[in-house]
């Protein structure tokens, strides 16, 4: 499906049943409501899910996806919903990109192997379609607000400026202060955050080396005097000049900074918790290519039996394990853990913010935070009640 112009859903929903029917071998094999699954799309879906190896059984989850599907197409007509072919153009390319092609690569690909390029276009058009439906239909209840409002307290408090390090420490041994010189100049050309801290993981003999140099937020004032000139004049990404220390030299590198509130009581930590079925094809794709917090949305769709929740909350009232993961995470970033053979946890830190000193950018993001957080939560009870409500029947 190539749409050149937006189009209305009852146009999509004709395309996609000529051509159903446009091949010989069709026999319904469930209704949905009025509407018909047939047994080549059960086939080409499963098979699809194969390819991707997705986990789970394959069959029972293209049925179960593509009953979904119908029901959500229903919805969006009923809310006038139209097919946005930039919408569409945009997910696919992303979809491919996860696997490093291009559109026409990947859609070559899956025709090698048996499965027809509308059956991808089909499964990107429904998330495209059902993300406007519900926004349409949860548009008067999205109002976050008020619930702002309960978590945000402004003040005047004097704030004063804190910094995030990563440090390398480079041993000298007597007679080998060139080496250590020329090791170090190489280091401070580096000016990617990651690349950094991979270089302290291989080189830095500093107790962080194990966290990658990484130091948590500190106070510009509670730096070691000698330190805080070499920190003061870097931007993001830079790495101080060295420092002298005994049996070594170490350098710095300015991850971010920040004006921290010395009234504030409650610190409150913005993060995601995303729980799926163990899968290292999908852990390699987050890995790949999951870079802020919004990113992980678009796996919600294509990652089955998957729950997505995005936090705010007071850092003192989680549990010391889970304060003590997202302690040791930047913005940004994230863990990636087995939780007990079956099931993969991700936690990812979107932000961190003072209750008593939010900015408007911090507002905007909480407001983000809970609007994606309240939408998800409607739109998966909603499907839930077309579910229920639904006449379903396995030919």
């Amino acid at each position: 499906m190539n749409f050149k112009t937006p189009m209305p859903i009852f146009i999509v929903i004709i395309l996609f049943a000529n051509f159903l029917h446009a091949k010989d071998n069709f026999a319904p094999a469930i209704q949905v409501n009025e509407m018909i699954i047939t047994q080549y799309e059960i086939d080409q879906r499963s098979l699809f899910f194969e390819l991707l190896k997705f986990p789970g059984n394959h069959k029972k989850e293209a049925e179960k996806s593509l009953i979904d599907d119908r029901l959500k197409l229903k919805a969006a007509e009923k809310f006038n919903v139209e097919a946005n072919p930039t919408a569409l153009s945009f997910e696919m390319e992303l979809f491919a990109k996860r696997a490093n092609l291009t559109v026409e690569q990947f859609a070559k690909r899956l025709k090698k192997s048996g499965v027809d390029r509308v059956t991808w276009e089909n499964y990107m058009l429904i998330p495209t379609l059902w993300f406007e439906t519900v926004n349409r239909k949860f548009a008067s209840e999205m109002s976050s607000s008020k619930l702002i409002d309960n978590i945000v307290s402004q003040s005047n408090a004097r704030s004063e400026i804190q910094v995030l390090l990563t440090e390398i420490i480079i041993p000298v041994q007597l007679g080998f202060e060139e080496e250590a010189n020329q090791r170090i100049a190489a280091l401070r050309k580096i000016k990617s955050l990651e690349s950094f801290s991979e270089a302290a993981s291989t080189y830095s003999v500093a107790p962080t080396r194990d966290v990658g140099g990484k130091i948590k937020w500190q106070n510009m004032s509670s730096l070691p005097a000698v330190v805080r000139p070499l920190i003061s004049g870097l931007s993001i990404g830079e790495v101080s000049e060295p420092l002298p220390i005994s049996g070594g030299l170490a350098i710095f590198q300015l991850r971010d900074l920040r004006e921290s509130n010395k009234k504030s009581k409650s610190s409150f930590v913005d993060y995601i918790e995303f729980k799926f079925k163990k899968n290292p094809k999908i852990n390699k794709l987050i890995m790949s290519n999951v870079i802020i917090c919004d990113d992980l949305y678009s796996f919600v769709n294509s990652t089955p039996e998957s729950e997505l929740n995005r936090k705010n909350e007071k850092e003192k009232s989680l549990s010391k394990e889970l304060r003590n993961t997202l302690s040791e995470l930047d913005q940004n970033e994230f863990v990636l853990k087995d939780q007990d053979g079956i099931t993969s946890k991700l936690l990812m830190v979107c932000g961190r913010n003072e209750t008593e000193n939010l900015s408007k950018t911090d507002m905007n993001e909480i407001s983000r935070s809970l609007a994606n957080k309240r939408l998800l939560s409607l739109a998966n009870s909603y499907l839930e009640n077309l579910r229920q409500e639904a006449r379903i029947v396995f030919k």
